[in-house]
């Protein structure tokens, strides 16, 4: 087995709610850094509200902040993406999308007139996905029988992306496809997920000594190999933490912790495991 004897830097938490992939628009640059757009129809990009809209669209399809990003219509067959940057759920035991969202119902519902829909790719954008199209959203009618005056409520979509943990390449992205249709905004995007503890794994793992006072070593019986390790306190803080090249056992310096009980997070490709030790 490799062996490291390792100085813990300064690092941070590896246990516990995760924002994965946030993105609220507000930045002065389109696409925003790592997103990138597509449309057949040059004149009808994806952009910010502020530059796609003049004042009245602006203040009809603005969700939150001073911007959002949104597409509006034309009247021909249109087919334009906005795709965010790949992330990992890796690690991950769930993980949902959530972002805000705002529809004509009239056009795109019941006349259909055209579809917004969220996809999700766990191969760097080769294939996608369907998760959601504007017709799962529960948008209504005010009841004018007044197409152009639609409500344009802003709702929030909550998609469960559990079944894809443990994907390292992914991507979403909001495909928008129509002729005639309607404008339509999104604002506020979010990833989360849970870093996920594996009790198997965490049982093949073994520290010694324990009680340690300067060096403790972390060994396992399946030789998986570790990718980081981070050390948080019994309150849960994150105290300190180390990358590793992939090795099955390491020896780790802890003479700068103080007296107490700390909880050491495990990376290995295999997931994560969790080992309690007793500092002297």
């Amino acid at each position: 087995m490799k062996k490291l004897l390792l100085s813990i830097t300064l690092f941070g938490s590896l246990i516990g709610n995760a924002q994965i992939l946030t993105q609220d628009f507000q930045g002065e640059v389109w696409p925003p850094a790592g997103w990138t757009t597509e449309t057949n129809v040059p004149s009808r990009p994806w952009g910010f509200t502020t530059t796609i809209f003049n004042a009245t669209g602006q203040a009809t399809f603005n969700i939150t902040g001073g911007k959002s990003a949104a597409i509006a219509w034309i009247a021909q067959d249109q087919d334009a993406h906005l795709t965010s940057p790949s992330f990992s759920l890796v690690g991950y035991s769930d993980a949902s999308f959530e972002f805000k969202v705002k529809v004509g119902w009239s056009y795109m519902i019941n006349q259909a007139a055209g579809d917004l829909f969220a996809l999700i790719s766990t191969d760097g954008g080769a294939t996608w996905n369907q998760l959601w199209v504007e017709e799962d959203q529960g948008f209504g009618d005010d009841g004018d029988g007044d197409p152009d005056t639609d409500l344009y409520d802003t709702q929030t979509a909550v998609l469960d992306i559990t079944s894809y943990v443990g994907n390292s390449d992914v991507k979403i992205r909001f495909q928008y496809i129509g002729n005639d249709a309607d404008s339509v905004s999104i604002d506020d995007v979010i990833v989360n997920g849970t870093l996920g503890i594996n009790e198997v794994l965490s049982s093949s793992f073994a520290t010694f000594p324990n009680p340690a006072d300067n060096v403790i070593t972390l060994t396992n019986s399946n030789n998986s190999s570790v990718e980081s390790i981070s050390i948080s306190d019994i309150n849960g803080r994150t105290i300190k933490s180390i990358e590793v090249d992939n090795v099955s056992e390491v020896q780790i310096n802890v003479s700068d912790l103080n007296s107490g009980v700390y909880f050491m997070s495990i990376n290995t490709a295999e997931g994560k495991a969790v080992k309690k030790f007793i500092k002297n």
